[in-house]
């Protein structure tokens, strides 16, 4: 029988373990990828993915490996060991249903009596079991999130204390991960919020995989709402570790130009195109901007986009309305929406002239005309 941590593993497969068929293999400490379960499973005589704290007797959970419980995403982490239950509760204490995330809470014969010479952090993580119907029993508040799966195990989420605050939104960087992990050119993934300017916090997605920034936008695009979409992803040949084999997450380098999601690049054209692209380099912080490029697919978001309104407002005497960047998202298209709020400054007598001018060969354009038409 062998324990080890998924990064652990997969040190070995990298290294050209061939494996053991009489071994008995555990995953346990962070969360299994099922790229990494299938690995493993072809290689020992059985896998089993495991989780638990310390604080209850370190295993409550297990899930045995097969392969249905190994096709996408991350494995489950199972159902209750022996003599353990497992709740999923809402900030309310309320039990959570089937698909909807919860905090983990623990109890039965594993749980032990607290932390030595703390009863302040006792009492803030040991709880009354309201639930198990044993007197003086007590639950032990993990600080996972989870949820049950329809065939009655539990997914893993990730951290309640890795929860993060973007634009007003509190997100669970687990529930994306999760989704992540579904995408096939990702082995690992891991999704956190950085603050590289003073109040511009953005979601910034790891990911071990040889998956590029557009793909892996669209594929969560399609499962989450747009605020639980990372603006920037960042290659990485694989996750840095702690000494004792976790995540660092001090280690993860800053998102550089490359890593937000972009079309082929054209060059703008005409002067509101290039003055838009100005604006939009300046405040998504990238090295330029196509015509084709998409203001959210760069990182842009509800906060920004008001910054575009004001700054169009300023440069170029334009009252263009926020839902505009939200219709017309790409630069082209915004372009087109300032000529024509620019347009419709000229009565209709005004406009019928331009359009003639506009007909005849070689005619001059007309010098109120700033911008061809």
């Amino acid at each position: 029988v062998m324990q080890a941590t998924p990064a652990t593993w997969r040190m070995l497969v990298s290294a050209g373990w061939e494996g053991a068929p009489e071994m008995r293999a555990l995953c346990g400490g962070e969360a299994l990828p099922a790229e990494l379960a299938s690995a493993l499973r072809s290689r020992v005589g059985a896998l089993w993915n495991v989780y638990g704290p310390t604080e209850t007797t370190i295993w409550s959970t297990s899930e045995a490996v097969r392969g249905d419980s190994a096709g996408g995403g991350q494995v489950p982490i199972g159902r209750p060991v022996a003599s353990t239950r497992v709740y999923l509760l809402d900030a309310a204490g309320e039990p959570v249903p089937v698909g909807v995330a919860g905090e983990l809470y623990i109890g039965g014969a594993g749980v032990v009596r607290g932390y030595l010479g703390r009863p302040e952090q006792t009492a803030e993580r040991f709880v009354a079991d309201a639930y198990g119907g044993e007197p003086g029993a007590r639950l032990y508040r993990t600080g996972d999130r989870a949820r049950w799966r329809p065939d009655g195990t539990i997914e893993f989420l990730g951290r309640t204390d890795f929860q993060v605050k973007v634009r007003g939104f509190r997100i669970e960087p687990g529930e994306i991960e999760a989704r992540l992990a579904e995408h096939p050119g990702v082995r690992e993934a891991v999704v956190m919020a950085r603050e590289d300017a003073p109040g511009d916090v953005r979601l910034v997605a790891y990911v071990v995989g040889d998956a590029d920034a557009e793909p892996l936008r669209a594929h969560l695009a399609a499962a989450l709402p747009e605020y639980m979409v990372p603006a920037a992803y960042v290659r990485l040949e694989r996750l840095p570790l702690t000494p004792n084999g976790k995540l660092d997450r001090k280690a993860l380098p800053a998102p550089e130009g490359g890593a937000y999601a972009s079309r082929e690049y054209e060059a703008p054209v005409g002067k509101i195109e290039v003055a838009l692209a100005e604006i939009w380099t300046e405040l998504l912080r990238v090295e330029r901007v196509g015509r084709w490029d998409h203001f959210f697919e760069l990182g842009g978001h509800s906060l920004l986009a008001l910054q575009v309104v004001s700054r169009v407002r300023q440069m170029m005497d334009v009252e263009l309305a926020l839902a505009a960047v939200f219709e017309k998202p790409v630069l082209a298209a915004l372009a087109e929406r300032v000529v024509e709020l620019r347009l419709a400054r000229f009565d209709p007598e005004t406009l019928a002239r331009l359009a003639q001018l506009v007909r005849q060969p070689g005619a001059e354009a007309a010098p109120a005309m700033e911008e061809p038409v």
